[in-house]
Formats: C-alpha cells, sequence, structure tokens
C-alpha cells in the first residue's frame, strides 16, 4: 500500500511523469523541495477521511483526487505563512527605523534645532543612495559637493541674505567709549526693538544694507567708531520650499533660510536623469522667474548670492532639452547639456578644452537624421579661423580623436658622442651637422661609422660613412642627406679592443683587480707594489696562475722566487705578466701545524692551550687559572708523545711535584708539543655533606654527615630523636641526588634495629620529614559511600574520612563506613597507600582474596573497572567471567572436600 501511495504521489506532484518512471525515494525528494512533510499529508489525508495504510485499489482514482487537494492546501498554506512572515519581518524592520529616526529627532531638538529642521533633516538623510551622474552638473549634488545647511547656525549669512520674520540678528559694539552686546528677535511686523531706541523696520532688507541701517540707528545712541560695530546673523528662521518637476525626490522641504536655491536641490537629491540642469526655475509669487543656470554656477559661484529663498517660494527643473556627449581627447569626456546659442564650441569649452595630443583638424560628430545614423567630419582649426560654429543637435556624439602618428621629422645619434638622442632634421640636413649636434668623443673612431635606415617595407639598410672624411669635405659622398628616422652609430675605438685583467691574491696587503697594460711592462714587483705589498707571513715564493685565452680550461703553474723579484727588480725571477694572470702568494701559516697543549684535572679553567717553546708547566697551569683547593700539588702527571721521523710514536709520563709558586723541583719543566697535563686530586677530599630534618624532630634544621656512611638512626640520634608526637609510619625521605626522588621508607623499623634495611646510608641534599601523628584514615573510589552521606560530607572523588581502627584491613572499613564496594567498583582492585608512600594492593588468590591492613592516616582506593570498547564480533564473543569464575570456585570446591574425605578415610 505504502508504495502504491508512494506512486500516486509522484505523479500527482509531476504530472509528465509516468507510473513507470517514479520510485518511493523520488516521491519523497519532490516533497522535500516544496516543504512539504510525510506527517503534514498524512494528516490532510486523514482529515478527508483516507488511511493511507489501507488503501482500496478500487479507490486509486478518489485517493488521487483528495491527494491533489492536500497538496495544493498545504502550499497554500505555506505560501500565506510565508507572507505573513514577511509581512512582520518589514513592519519590525519599519518600527525599528522608525525608532532610529525618532531618537535621532529627539537629540536634534535637544541640540536645538527647531522640530521642522529635525524631521526635514531626518527625511533628507534617510533617502538611497543616488545613482552616478549621466549628465555633468549631476555630480555636485549626488556627491554632496554641496552642503544642505540643515540648522540654523550652520553656516554665516553673506551680506545678500534677505532678513524676514523670525531671523535672530546680534548687534555688537566695543571701543573705549561705549560697549553694547545684544540679540534681537525679528518680529512679524519685521521689527526689533532695542532698549531705549525706536524700533527698527528690517524685515526684506539685505543683511549688507542693514548693517548699514543699524550703525546709523545706533550711532544716534552710542559712541564708536565704525569698525568698532558689528552685525551678524546669530539665528536664521526656518522657510518652507517646494521642489517640483524632474528631481530625484520632490516635495516640500522645511530649511533655513541661509540656503540658497543651490542647497535646497541638494534636499531632492538634484536633478534626475532627464531633468535639465541649465534651465531650472526659481518661482515666486508676484515676481518674474529665475532661471538657475548649474554650469554657469560652476564656473562663478557667486551666483549664488542672488538666489537666497523665502517661505514657500518653487524650484521647478524641467526636462532636460539637448543633450550631446564628447569622448576621446578632452580634458572631461562627459555628456553635457546645451541651452540655445551653444554648439561645438561651448562644448569643447566645458569638456575643458582638447588634450595636447587632440586631433582638431578632423572631429567626428555621429548623430541620428532621418531615420539613420550618420557621421559628419568638422575641422575645428577651419571654424576657429573663421570665427563660424558647427550646430549640435539632441543626441550627438562628438569624438576627438588622438593624432594617430608619432613625430618622424627627426634622426638619432648614439654612441660615442657625447649627447646621444634624437634631433630635428630639416631638408637637406646631412651627416656632418648631425655630428656636430652629438660632439663625437675622444676614443671615436672616425674611420667608419653605419647609418641604419628604415626601408618602407619595414626591413633595414646599412650605409657605410667614413666620418674622418665627411669633418675634412663636406662635399664628399659620405656626407649624405639624412631621411627621417635615421640612426648614425658611432663607434668606440675601446669598443673594438679585448680588456682583460690582472689579479693579485693571497698573503698580500690589498687583494686586487688591475686592467692590464697591452705593453706588458707590468711585472712581478710592480704587481705587488698594486696589491700594498707582502704581508709579514707572506712566504719566499709564488704561483702564477695563468690562462690560455684560447683555451680557457687550461690553467699553467709557473713557481717564481718572490724574494728575488721583489728584492732584484731587473733579476730574471721578475718575469712580466700576461692576460689574465693571477699572481698568488703563499703564507706560512699555510705550511705550519696547529700545536697545543692539553690540562685537565683539579685546575680552574682546564682546556688546551696554544703551544710555543716559551712555554713551561708554571706558565700553562697559570693560564689554566691555577689549581684548584682539591688539587694534589705534589701528583701533577704530564703525558707526552714521542714523534720520530719514519718510526711509530711511544707515550712517556712524568710525575712532578710543585710549590705554591706552581714551580717544580729544579726550575721550570720544558713542554712539548700535545703534552697532556693531568693535575690529580687529593685522596677522599671532599666538602661537608648536608641533609635536612624537618617536623618531628627535636632539633630539626640541617645537618652534616660526619662520615660516608652515616646512617637515618645516626643522624636523629644526634638531632635529638623524635618528639612525642611523631608520626613514624608517616615519615618520608626525599633524594635529590640523580633525580631519585621520594624513597619509601619505614622509619619505625630503621630507628628500632640498626641493620634495618630502611635505615639508609644518607647522601648529601637528603631530606627526611617526620610529621605529627594521625588517627585518620581517608576511603575514596568506586564506593556506595553516597548512599550513606550528604554531598557536604563527601570530598571530590567521592571521598571520605573516617576514624582508625588498630588491626583493621581495607574491606573493614570499605563496609564499616562506605555501604561497600559500589556497582563500578572491584574488591580485587582494592589498594591501600600508607603515609610514607607505600602503596599495597589486595592479593587475590583462587578461593579468597587478603585485603592490605591499614594504618593510620593511610587512604584507602576502590578501583573502577575500565571501560572497554568492543566490537561487534567481541560482543557475540563476550565471555561471562562471573559464571567462568562460579564454575572454577565449584569445581575447586569439589576437589577440596574430595581431599578432606580422604584424609579423613586414612
Amino acid at each position: 500500500m505504502k508504495k502504491i501511495f508512494s506512486l500516486l504521489l509522484f505523479f500527482c506532484l509531476c504530472s509528465t511523469i509516468t507510473i513507470a518512471q517514479i520510485s518511493e525515494d523520488q516521491a519523497r525528494k519532490e516533497l522535500e523541495e516544496r516543504g512539504i512533510g510525510d506527517d503534514e499529508i498524512r494528516k490532510k489525508l486523514e482529515e478527508k477521511g483516507i488511511d493511507i495504510d489501507n488503501i482500496d485499489p478500487s479507490n486509486i482514482g478518489q485517493v488521487e483526487e483528495a491527494l491533489k487537494e492536500a497538496v495544493e492546501e498545504l502550499e497554500e498554506e505555506k505560501r500565506l505563512e510565508a507572507e505573513a512572515e514577511a509581512k512582520k519581518a518589514a513592519q519590525e524592520a519599519v518600527e525599528e527605523v522608525a525608532k532610529e529616526a525618532a531618537e535621532e529627532i529627539q537629540e536634534a531638538i535637544e541640540d536645538g534645532t527647531s522640530i521642522e529642521e529635525a524631521v526635514s533633516e531626518e527625511l533628507i538623510d534617510a533617502q538611497e543612495e543616488l545613482p552616478k551622474s549621466r549628465v555633468y552638473g549631476q555630480h555636485i549634488f549626488r556627491n554632496k559637493s554641496i552642503k544642505l545647511y540643515t540648522k540654523s547656525e550652520d553656516v554665516k549669512a553673506l551680506d545678500t541674505y534677505i532678513l524676514g520674520a523670525g531671523d535672530v540678528v546680534t548687534i555688537s559694539i566695543w571701543g573705549s567709549r561705549s560697549q553694547e552686546s545684544a540679540t534681537y528677535t525679528i518680529d512679524n511686523g519685521g521689527y526689533i526693538k532695542p532698549s531705549q531706541m525706536p524700533r527698527i523696520y528690517l524685515k526684506g532688507i539685505a543683511l549688507g544694507k542693514a548693517r548699514k541701517l543699524l550703525q546709523s540707528h545706533f550711532g544716534e545712541f552710542y559712541s564708536f567708531r565704525k569698525e568698532d560695530f558689528e552685525v551678524s546673523l546669530n539665528y536664521a528662521r526656518t522657510i518652507s520650499v517646494n521642489i517640483v518637476g524632474e528631481v530625484m525626490n520632490y516635495g516640500s522641504f522645511n530649511i533655513p533660510a541661509t540656503n540658497t536655491a543651490f542647497n535646497a536641490l541638494v534636499a531632492a537629491g538634484g536633478p534626475s536623469d532627464i531633468g535639465s540642469v541649465r534651465n531650472i526655475k526659481l518661482v515666486r509669487p508676484g515676481e518674474q522667474a529665475k532661471r538657475i543656470d548649474i554650469y554657469e554656477f560652476m564656473t562663478n559661484p557667486s551666483v549664488e548670492e542672488s538666489l537666497y529663498l523665502k517661505d514657500n517660494d518653487y524650484i521647478h527643473v524641467p526636462v532636460v532639452d539637448r543633450l550631446v556627449s564628447v569622448t576621446g581627447a578632452v580634458k572631461r569626456p562627459f555628456v553635457y547639456e546645451l541651452i540655445r546659442g551653444e554648439n561645438l564650441k561651448k562644448l569643447v569649452e566645458y569638456a575643458g578644452g582638447f588634450k595636447d595630443n587632440a586631433y582638431q583638424s578632423n572631429i567626428q560628430v555621429k548623430r541620428f537624421a532621418d531615420d539613420r545614423e550618420v557621421i559628419q567630419d568638422v575641422n575645428f582649426r577651419d571654424l576657429m579661423k573663421s570665427g563660424r560654429d558647427f550646430e549640435l543637435f539632441a543626441g550627438d556624439e562628438v569624438i576627438v580623436n588622438i593624432i594617430p602618428k608619432p613625430y618622424k621629422n627627426f634622426a638619432t645619434i648614439e654612441g660615442a658622442v657625447d649627447l646621444e638622442g634624437k634631433y630635428e632634421i630639416s631638408s637637406g640636413m646631412r651627416v656632418s651637422q648631425l655630428i656636430k649636434k652629438g660632439v663625437l668623443t675622444e676614443d671615436a673612431r672616425t674611420d667608419i661609422a653605419f647609418i641604419q635606415r628604415s626601408n618602407p617595407d619595414g626591413t633595414i639598410k646599412y650605409i657605410k660613412v667614413n666620418i674622418a672624411e665627411v669633418l675634412q669635405n663636406p662635399s664628399a659622398s659620405d656626407n649624405i642627406e639624412l631621411a627621417p628616422k635615421d640612426k648614425l652609430i658611432i663607434y668606440s675605438q675601446a669598443a673594438f679592443v679585448d680588456k682583460s685583467s690582472i689579479y693579485v691574491d693571497g698573503a698580500v696587503r690589498q687583494p686586487s683587480e688591475h686592467p692590464f697594460d697591452p705593453s706588458e711592462n707590468l711585472k712581478i714587483s710592480d704587481a705587488v707594489i698594486l696589491a700594498g705589498g707582502l704581508r709579514p707571513d707572506a712566504t719566499s715564493f709564488a704561483y702564477i696562475h695563468r690562462k690560455d685565452p684560447k683555451l680557457k680550461k687550461q690553467k699553467e703553474y709557473i713557481r717564481v722566487e718572490l724574494d728575488k723579484a721583489v728584492d732584484s727588480p731587473n733579476s730574471i725571477d721578475n718575469i712580466a705578466l700576461k692576460p689574465f694572470d693571477t699572481l698568488f702568494v703563499y703564507s706560512n701559516i699555510t705550511y705550519t701545524d696547529e700545536t697545543s697543549v692539553r690540562v685537565t684535572g683539579a685546575v680552574r679553567q682546564p682546556g688546551e692551550y696554544g703551544y710555543d717553546e716559551s712555554l713551561d708547566l708554571r706558565d700553562v697551569l697559570t693560564l689554566a687559572g691555577g689549581l684548584k683547593l682539591e688539587a694534589a700539588s705534589n701528583r701533577i702527571d704530564i703525558f707526552r708523545v714521542v714523534l720520530t721521523n719514519d718510526e711509530p710514536t711511544q707515550t712517556i709520563v712524568a710525575t712532578l711535584e710543585v710549590n705554591e709558586d706552581l714551580m717544580s723541583e729544579g726550575g721550570g719543566f720544558k713542554l712539548f708539543p700535545f703534552d697532556h697535563i693531568v693535575v690529580r686530586e687529593v685522596p677522599d677530599f671532599e666538602f661537608q655533606q648536608t641533609i635536612i630534618l624537618k617536623g618531628e624532630i627535636k632539633y630539626p634544621g640541617p645537618y652534616a654527615l660526619i662520615n660516608k656512611n652515616e646512617r637515618i638512626s645516626s643522624v636523629i640520634g644526634r638531632a635529638g630523636g623524635i618528639t612525642e608526637e611523631a608520626f613514624e609510619g608517616g615519615a618520608t625521605l626525599y633524594r635529590s641526588d640523580e633525580g631519585v626522588g621520594y624513597v619509601v621508607m619505614d622509619l619505625e623499623d630503621a630507628l628500632d634495629k640498626s641493620d634495618s634495611r630502611h635505615n639508609y646510608i644518607l647522601k648529601d641534599g637528603d631530606v627526611i620529614e617526620i610529621p605529627k601523628k594521625k588517627d585518620l584514615v581517608t576511603i575514596r573510589g568506586a564506593t556506595r559511600a553516597s548512599d550513606l552521606y550528604p554531598d557536604k560530607v563527601l570530598l571530590a572523588g567521592n571521598k571520605i574520612t573516617v576514624a582508625y581502627h588498630e588491626g583493621k584491613t581495607a574491606k573493614f572499613y570499605i563496609d564499616e563506613y562506605a555501604a561497600g564496594v559500589g556497582n563500578k567498583g572491584r574488591r580485587r582492585l582494592i589498594s591501600v597507600e600508607h603515609p610514607n608512600g607505600q602503596i599495597e594492593r589486595t592479593k587475590n588468590y583462587v578461593l579468597f582474596r587478603k585485603y592490605p591492613e591499614v594504618r593510620k592516616g593511610s587512604i584507602i582506593t576502590v578501583g573502577a573497572k575500565p571501560k572497554q570498547i568492543k566490537t561487534e564480533g567481541e560482543k557475540e564473543n563476550d565471555v561471562d567471567w562471573g559464571k567462568v569464575l562460579a564454575d572454577s570456585i565449584a569445581q575447586a570446591t569439589a576437589v577440596l572436600s574430595l581431599i578432606l574425605l580422604i584424609q579423613r578415610v586414612n
């Protein structure tokens, strides 16, 4: 039935698939992709009265129809759930944004911003990121080049600012005769009312004119100089500006009156991609509309001063009329808006002019005319000369090409000249004129040079020239006329000479390389001088390593008597050097064996010391730091190897005695190379050996061992013995010598029996610690203690501390105090750790176990059976060891009974 249901389900889900092609897994996969589970289908069908586990084949059609309805209903429910969740998430996001916006508005109001300004600022900030500008001029709004002043005090007002009701002005007077500073708000009538003065009308007056008016009025009541009077706008009123037309965000904006029309456009995101940047209108009731031209503002920002806004002003951005693009060799390729009267010349001006490599003789204009695209060529240079212009239409694309080919009117001179490079050639210019420009060097070859000339097919032709003849006779045939891109190559004489060097190396002061003298006048003595002379360790001979330039892998060795060559320059030994020769001077050190004497034993600085004939025994012992305290001055052995030509070596020994001055009997003892001096130590010499007694000792502290074999009982006896509180069973011995560590000991046995095995011989650095008496025992591990005691009694590790019972075993304590061994515990794993560090374990026999006896302070541990991870095969072959043990005990009991019966019969 389940198979039939799966087939029906898949058939319903994928009507294009035949029943023979589907499987149960395919049906489940299709459900998962639609986000529908088996349980959901089952529940839906049960609601429709269908049990999928008992489908009657005769009702297949009815089941199929119900199944389709169930799938459609489930999909619709899930779609509605998804929409509800999406709406909820969107609502939460909106509420979160609104909450953040409300908080920012509240903060702005607390900072002194008006409610209208704060709301307007938040709406502007909430705008989405603007797209990149498509038309030149849009960018100043989209990249925020112009700032919108969202707070009244953000900007200092210009003199052209028009005052109005709500503006706050500050008047300051300073100087020696009068001082005053006051702030006044222009009322709805347009007046301010200074103290003890008539009111003054300021509404609709520019700030610059108002300053002069106020200076005149205040001058009637105060005495001050002109430069001691100042009027400033302290707070600008908030006005409402309506921005409509082709802008990114149109509407009404509440902004401070210090903003101009350009600043206001920032609030609207500036003109849209189809909005004009040249014909924007500022409309004010009762006045003629003003045209706002972004290009005019970008070339002359002062036009902004005449575009201050008033309350309820309208800014209208119409659809752009004529857009023209310019590409290629201009400084600012872009799309530009042109107005009436502006054509190609103005477009080039807006684009920043031509680049230096612009090809102005043929500017191309692509345009649409008569339902087809055409291209026109324009000679811009002719336009400029004639004073005419070329009319452009909407959609035109102007292409300014670059100069197509590099300059050709040059010839190049290179090689043995002082001024290499390219030079202009004029008509009829010849080789001699180019040479004068390049200036020949002193080593230039004048018998031959080459002109490298390019053929029309791209190949190269070489023309031979005699420079000397050209310079002597300008009318010579070699003084040919130059062609564009010719290259004159002048050769250096040095280029045709093989350069070589000689080298001086080895025992000279300055090993170095020197250029070879082609006259072959450089000799051995000269080379030594060039190298700074010989070192003191130089040998009386040297070798010349000579290479044949034709056979570089072969080398010839020539021995020379160096002392004769240097002392007698005219001698036959002072031979001349050849190219690539290396004069190598050897060092006498190379031919001398390094020898030494060695000092070991009871000296402060044992080691090897370089041998010299002047060294004697006293010198070497002094160099070795002298004798140590433990040194036996009467037992100094000197081992010497006897070296004889062509004979085996022989070792001999001499034993000497030295005095306090390290002198041997008979004066200084002469040493030879490779002598080995050994200074012996005085027999049985050693410093005092110290051990430490801690704890319950009558006189604890450090004690020196009085003989090499002193034992524990002896030292404790000298320390006055142990106290009455001493716990001998818990005494420990720690030995640091050779990293031994703690040593198990039985102090009671050691003190009772002098020959006890625990009465150890002590070593330097031993520490014996005797604790106070203990009358408690600790039980831990896999016991049932948790069944008897609350958590506050149990310590970590299921540990409890109980009273000591003399003579009792570990089993007694476990049964008496810990309720026996736990489920995971094993009796055979019971152990006892005694205070002295000794551990006793349970001894397991066939029929019984012997549990360790417990002492005061002992720790009883019940071990648990270790966990084992078994494979399935191991589990099948697992042995019931409990049953095996029970059978073994039964067999052993039977055997024992039989033995007892036989004994009784006998």
